[in-house]
């Protein structure tokens, strides 16, 4: 699977949509596309972690195959697919839908989030230092932890680092004496 975002619709892009499907290796490729507008984008670009807040098209250019054991229709299909999304670069906005994206694209990961990346990272690195959430919340793992200790998000109250299992401990036992 692909993902790219276009501004819009236009006579260019819907030529270039037309020819990518037209070149589909076989009948189970499939592009799809989602219109973004309203209220979606009018929420403030750092209210959420989408980046994206202005009308535009999603783009999602699927390659499905039968056999996933032949390898050359496997290369075939990815091949047809990252080739469909290549011809909508001129005309596509950075980024692309997060969650459709590859783990190998950490570049285009981070300009979908826009400016809110930092602070994802961030909060990534707080909130799951281990990396587990990795297939959900496609934030590159190479991206360097923050060398803040007090991390502070607009409009939210800074998070601190973890306290260690040991200083939990202790912390509940010296409450435990007082009480």
């Amino acid at each position: 699977m692909e993902t790219c975002w276009l501004p819009e619709f236009t006579s260019d892009s819907v030529d270039v949509l037309v020819g990518a499907a037209e070149s589909a290796v076989s009948p189970s490729c499939a592009i799809l596309t989602h219109e973004f507008k309203g209220a979606a984008s009018r929420v403030a670009t750092e209210a959420t972690a989408f980046g994206l807040r202005r009308d535009h098209v999603l783009v999602e250019i699927i390659a499905a195959y039968v056999d996933r054991s032949d390898k050359i229709e496997e290369q075939q299909h990815q091949a047809w697919a990252r080739t469909a999304r290549h011809v909508f670069n001129a005309m596509a906005l950075p980024g692309g839908y997060p969650n459709l994206l590859a783990p190998g694209e950490p570049e285009r990961v981070m300009k979908s989030y826009g400016p809110n990346a930092a602070r994802l990272v961030e909060a990534k690195w707080h909130y799951d230092p281990d990396n587990v959430f990795r297939s959900a919340i496609p934030l590159p793992a190479s991206m360097n932890r923050p060398t803040s200790p007090n991390l502070r998000f607009a409009g939210a109250a800074p998070i601190m680092p973890r306290s260690s299992e040991k200083e939990k401990e202790n912390s509940s036992a010296g409450r435990a004496e007082a009480g």
